[in-house]
């Protein structure tokens, strides 16, 4: 029974070396295809103000995870690529990327 735990443990140890991001990231497939034209007359693209896009910088540092939706939009506006909410790393560099655009911007 112990030598079964102590395998356990051991094997569930990590090799001390400290995973760097994310890897499905990394590798990122080229665009083959474009996106279908809107040729709707009614069609109004979504602008941002300054003060929506402060706002979205806000709202990123909360716990409250009902404006992921307005943050999006916001940011796929500002870098023409969706928030992703999935990944720690990348989430930060985004965040930071949105930051610099901020401070650039609205001095």
């Amino acid at each position: 029974m112990e030598k079964e735990l102590k395998d356990k443990i051991n094997s569930l140890k990590s090799d001390g070396k400290k995973k760097k991001g994310c890897t499905s990231c990394k590798k990122k497939k080229p665009i083959t295809e474009l996106p279908p034209i809107i040729e709707d007359e009614d069609y109004i693209p979504y602008i941002p103000t300054m003060d929506e896009i402060k706002l979205a910088y806000v709202e990123l540092n909360r716990k409250d995870n009902s404006k992921r939706q307005f943050v999006n939009k916001v940011y796929n506006f500002l870098f023409n690529e969706d928030f992703d909410w999935g990944c720690m790393s990348c989430a930060n560099s985004q965040a930071n990327k949105l930051k610099i655009y901020i401070t650039e911007n609205f001095k």
